[in-house]
């Protein structure tokens, strides 16, 4: 069994896989708890002198974050030479192929750290940090072939699919 597509990443699913891995993590749970008791505290309150430094720690918890994101987003979909191009991926019994131009990548199925489905996408890490975007709007037909492949290959301990 094999499955070929095209992935072109965009603002948008970068946006979506930053978000996503930052709000699965500690960090992002905190973040949003962080901010909620804040502004919490802003509403308890309200009425001291102090009170604003509640809803501008809380409003910065909760917004800068994503808003920093977006920024991030922004600069690699748009400036990372890598994301100009499509990535074409092979994805087999063996592992997963991705190739662009002259470059190609390995990762066998043994070295795939976990895979996630959200609504869009299927994100494939590599490492702690670093994932395969595959959108299935790109995908199309194809992204039945790859969770197949995905629920065959890789442990379930290490798959959350839908």
């Amino acid at each position: 069994m094999k499955s070929e597509f095209e992935i072109n990443i965009t603002t948008g699913s970068m946006y979506r896989f930053l978000m996503y891995h930052m709000y699965h993590s500690f960090q992002g749970i905190f973040s949003i708890v962080a901010g909620l008791g804040v502004l919490t505290l802003f509403l308890v309150f309200r009425d001291s002198r102090q009170s604003w430094i509640y809803l501008l720690f809380g409003i910065l918890f909760l917004v800068y974050e994503p808003w920093s994101l977006y920024t991030r987003a922004v600069k690699q979909a748009k400036l990372n030479p890598v994301f100009k191009k499509p990535l074409r991926y092979l994805v087999t019994d063996q592992g997963v192929t991705v190739n662009q131009d002259e470059a190609v990548n390995e990762a066998f199925w043994e070295n795939i750290c976990k895979v996630r489905e959200t609504g869009r996408s299927i994100y494939v890490y590599t490492s702690v940090r670093n994932a395969f975007i595959w959108e299935k709007k790109q995908m199309g037909k194809e992204t039945e072939t790859v969770k197949q492949l995905l629920l065959t290959h890789v442990d379930p301990k290490k798959r959350k699919l839908k």
